[in-house]
């Protein structure tokens, strides 16, 4: 442990970020599943499905005309970051590697690697604004605090763009001011621009970037000639690779922006709809999310720099009022300003503490303080590193593909209604579902009699309380079921159902059926 400290000490960097990477392969390794509906349906479902020539969530404007559509319209989702992962999805395909488990096993780790750049840059930036020892604490906190590792490996766009963000910051304010030219604001530009093809509501980030540049030459005096041809440079280069990254529209469209101007639409006429929250939500999101009260020492820190790195703290800030005001209000939204709260924190907070008469004398309090951070760390990250969600669901897909002779599925929702994650059943055949209110025996018949879906080999049953007063009303309709397996829900998806019901942790019961005893004459004749 000595010699570990020893060589930390010489290099701090290559440590923090072997650190980050111990925690996020143990993320990949031990942590499936998926935290929630967007970062498993609009980018594996989708991404897999295009790369086996399917379309499974119907946003091709050729789907949408083979299913009757006769004017296919753009979904709103954002095409970039699916796509991206389609390829990583086709390359595997090439190279043999077909089994869901191990293909997501690689999309994990990929992702956990591409997130260290977030700590590379977030520790740079720390330590060239505040000093070693900034660089150094904000490092840690990406590397292996207690929730990092385990977004690092998830498919969550809003964890996706931070490196391109920081990557963004970081070019300018290596420079010092007066070496900053209309090169440097181009470059700045293509982070940005990739930031935002990956996530739209990055670009507010270049909203804050223009006020910043604005204020920072007002600052030190210099012409208003200068920010303008600044900004123009900054949002020139930002529009220019964003455009390059939506291309696809036009391939797909035959026009320029057609993806954006749905999701724009579709915010302007839904946003009702979604959560809508209190102004100050994100407030509290944050000061939690960071985990009191060291969550108070970086937003304190960070509001104690706003004047002096106006550059660093001003982008973050506006994108955090614009999902303040917006009114759709989902948590993992905030996700992108995140390290820049530690980044700025950290520089903020050693900075008051070197001047505090305070915390001057009080260097073993400090010191305590700092070991209750890493331990706090070490066991919330350790637990999360262990997670797995919404394992039910992928077990029992998981289970489905490991029969080998899957030709298709029934899920039963006896409960709450429950999407299976086909993606793991290794089949694009679109499934069957039904709950307890269908007329079983007449669905059966529908089924047989489907001229364009596969009868079901097997039936899933989802549910909790009443899973079996549904799996005996389907044993007196289907006379070949037999029992194969049950997969009970995971500890995190029970504990999440027990602080709030409006979570739900499945048991699935599968069954396999056969098809040549329930589609014979007698049982799959429908009536005239």
């Amino acid at each position: 442990m000595q010699a570990f400290a020893a060589w930390f000490r010489q290099n701090p960097l290559a440590g923090i970020l072997l650190i980050g990477l111990i925690f996020r392969v143990a993320a990949a390794l031990n942590a499936p599943g998926y935290l929630m509906h967007d970062d498993h349906f609009l980018v594996i479902e989708t991404a897999a499905s295009w790369a086996e020539g399917e379309d499974y969530n119907a946003w091709m404007p050729w789907t949408q005309l083979a299913n009757g559509i006769e004017n296919p319209i753009p979904h709103q989702a954002n095409l970039a970051y699916p796509g991206m992962v389609s390829g990583l999805f086709r390359l595997m395909i090439a190279l043999g590697i077909v089994a869901p488990t191990s293909q997501m096993l690689i999309v994990r780790l990929i992702h956990g690697l591409f997130s260290l750049l977030m700590v590379a840059l977030g520790y740079k930036l720390a330590e060239k604004l505040g000093g070693r020892r900034s660089g150094i604490w904000a490092g840690l906190a990406l590397a292996g605090f207690a929730w990092f590792p385990h977004l690092g490996v998830r498919q969550l766009v809003e964890v996706v763009c931070m490196p391109p963000l920081m990557w963004s910051t970081w070019d300018v304010l290596k420079r010092p001011e007066n070496h900053r030219n209309l090169r440097t604001w181009f470059i700045a530009g293509i982070g940005l621009g990739l930031a935002t093809t990956l996530r739209y509501q990055a670009g507010v980030f270049g909203v804050g970037w223009a006020i910043a540049i604005a204020w920072a030459n007002y600052q030190s005096g210099q012409k208003p000639s200068k920010s303008a041809k600044e900004i123009c440079v900054l949002g020139g280069s930002s529009l220019l690779f964003f455009s390059l990254g939506q291309i696809q529209d036009v391939l797909i469209w035959g026009e320029p922006f057609a993806q954006l101007r749905a999701y724009i639409e579709y915010n302007n006429t839904h946003s009702s709809g979604y959560p809508q929250g209190f102004w100050h939500q994100y407030v509290w999101v944050i000061l939690g999310l960071l985990i009191p009260p060291f969550s108070f020492a970086w937003a304190f820190g960070m509001g104690a720099i706003v004047r002096k790195h106006t550059l660093l703290v001003l982008p973050p800030l506006v994108f955090f009022i614009f999902h303040s005001y917006f009114p759709n209000k989902q948590e993992r939204f905030i996700l992108p300003m995140v390290p820049f709260v530690i980044v700025a924190g950290s520089i903020g907070w050693m900075a008051f503490r070197e001047r505090s008469k305070f915390w001057q004398k009080r260097r073993e309090l400090e010191r305590n303080l700092g070991l209750l951070f890493i331990a706090a760390n070490l066991i919330i990250g350790g637990i999360f590193c262990g997670v797995q969600p919404k394992k039910s669901r992928m077990d029992s897909m998981t289970a489905l593909y490991n029969r080998g002779d899957l030709t298709n599925f029934l899920i039963v929702h006896t409960d709450k209604p429950a999407m299976p994650p086909q993606f793991y059943s290794g089949s694009w055949e679109k499934y069957w579902s039904s709950d307890l209110s269908t007329d079983e025996v007449n669905h059966r018949k529908v089924m047989c009699n489907s001229p364009t879906r596969a009868f079901p080999n097997y039936i899933v049953f989802s549910g909790s309380q009443h899973l079996g007063e549904g799996v005996e009303r389907y044993k007196s309709t289907y006379s070949s079921l037999k029992y194969i397996e049950q997969v009970a829900p995971g500890k995190w998806d029970r504990l999440l159902s027990w602080l709030n019901p409006i979570n739900s942790a499945e048991r699935m019961m599968i069954y396999a059926i056969d098809p040549e005893v329930e589609c014979d004459a007698n049982k799959a004749s429908i009536p005239p």
